[in-house]
């Protein structure tokens, strides 16, 4: 399988942008907060976790991302699908709108929508957006932090590129 990379936010991400009590937010703000956010968990999962070149499996009747990395180790997470990013196309299609996602993994999708209807950020609420991956990133790191994510994994396929938002990895025993 083709390398992967997984990002995993701080716990000390700012909660006071997040829209749960539905206030109002700076946008330019919030997204480079996402941003950062994701960057700091790239560098503590890489160290923590281990987990590039891992095998991935995502079981969406369990929720779960699966991941066997190349010491023999196993880990899951509960996992939402974000959206799907074609190489070739450069479209990014949100999970609420993708046919192939399960509904109930679209929930992180669903409230990151919800958020760009709310705060009039078009690329939150379009089905599919013409993206380069780095973009595609910027999203996924904005799903994570309107979520409350613990990070954001990219898992490449032979077609598009998984993006999906995960809560605590943690070791199968």
């Amino acid at each position: 399988m083709q390398w992967l990379q997984l990002l995993v936010g701080q716990g000390s991400q700012s909660r006071a942008l997040v829209p749960w009590g539905g206030e109002s937010v700076d946008p330019d703000r919030f997204w480079a907060e996402a941003w950062r956010d994701l960057q700091r968990g790239q560098r503590k999962l890489a160290r923590d976790l281990k987990l590039a070149g891992a095998h991935w499996h995502v079981d969406q009747d369990a929720g779960l991302i699966q991941f066997e990395r190349a010491d023999g180790a196993l880990l899951a997470a509960p996992v939402q699908i974000v959206a799907a990013w074609n190489p070739h196309t450069h479209a990014f299609t949100w999970a609420w709108d993708h046919p192939s996602v399960q509904t109930r993994l679209r929930a992180d999708a669903e409230r990151t929508r919800w958020f760009g209807e709310k705060h009039g950020l078009c690329e939150l609420t379009q089905p599919v957006v013409t993206l380069s991956e780095q973009e595609a990133w910027r999203m996924s790191a904005v799903a994570m932090k309107v979520n409350g994510a613990a990070g954001v994994y990219r898992g490449p396929t032979e077609g598009p590129h998984v993006f999906m938002t995960m809560r605590d990895v943690r070791p199968l025993f």
